[in-house]
């Protein structure tokens, strides 16, 4: 028979770790004296011991250890550990890679600007996710709004008269509504669009607006809040310029088709009472 410092010396487990296997039914010392309440091993459970200690040390939980010991499966269990360690260390090593890629964007300069646009009119598409799952409204599926909208309007013989841009803007309940837009000239005919489109004109406003563009080929991973974004609205709390509750609008546009050469645009109506 072994005492417990004896048996931890050959095992390599701490006497605390063997009273909390104990404890947990892990690893139950052959006997126990009544009145001391020493605990003895026998021989026969150094090999066990050795077990535990090994798929301790290799990161499985208690559960784990008990139900390989159960089913004599050591080394599956630690290969099967392996394989969700491997797993997860991708993922985070992925996560760590987009919060590097976000923080650089971050630190692009930012420049902002107050800036007085004419009326116009436009034609736009809302763009829907699932509600269950808001972040899987991709750029892919954007840019293929965006594009049939651009064939239906080419299709109907209605020019284009400006930029397209996307609108973030609050719903009638509450909620956010995300609308891919294009500019066009002057009122049309409008029966071609579909149920639900946007065609409306943008009243002359005067606009808070925020330019990002990349210096050293920065990129935001997906899900990321653009640094415009935050930027405008960092310049909103700077001015003490309050937006109107349920009527927020923000609009984003991207000003040139060179993907190592382009320009994120962020605006924002406001009133001209709080423009300066």
């Amino acid at each position: 028979m072994l005492n417990i410092g004896d048996f931890a010396g050959i095992t390599g487990l701490s006497v605390k770790a063997l009273r909390h296997y104990d404890e947990k039914g892990l690893l139950v010392p052959d006997s126990v004296d009544e009145r001391s309440g020493y605990r003895r091993y026998g021989e026969g459970q150094v090999r066990a011991g050795a077990t535990v200690r090994a798929l301790r040390a290799a990161g499985l939980s208690l559960p784990e250890i008990a139900e390989a010991a159960a089913q004599d499966s050591a080394v599956s269990a630690v290969r099967a550990h392996r394989d969700r360690v491997l797993v997860e260390r991708e993922r985070e090593d992925r996560a760590f890679a987009a919060a590097e890629q976000e923080l650089r964007a971050l630190r692009v300069p930012v420049s902002i600007e107050l800036r007085h646009a004419p009326e116009q009119h436009f034609v736009g598409r809302p763009l829907h996710a699932p509600s269950e799952d808001p972040d899987a409204l991709t750029d892919d599926d954007a840019n293929a709004a965006f594009a049939e909208l651009y064939g239906q309007l080419v299709g109907a013989g209605i020019p284009l008269s400006g930029e397209f841009w996307t609108a973030l803007r609050s719903g009638e309940r509450g909620d956010l509504e995300l609308v891919g837009c294009w500019a066009v000239p002057g009122p049309f005919d409008s029966e071609w669009a579909h149920p639900g489109d946007h065609v409306g004109i943008l009243p002359a406003r005067t606009e808070l607006v925020a330019q990002w563009r990349p210096e050293h080929g920065e990129e935001l991973p997906d899900g990321a809040t653009h640094p415009a974004i935050i930027a405008l609205f960092d310049a909103l709390d700077e001015r003490g310029i309050e937006l109107r509750l349920n009527r927020m609008e923000v609009r984003q546009t991207v000003l040139g088709q060179d993907p190592d050469d382009f320009t994120v645009e962020v605006s924002v109506r406001i009133h001209e009472r709080t423009a300066g």
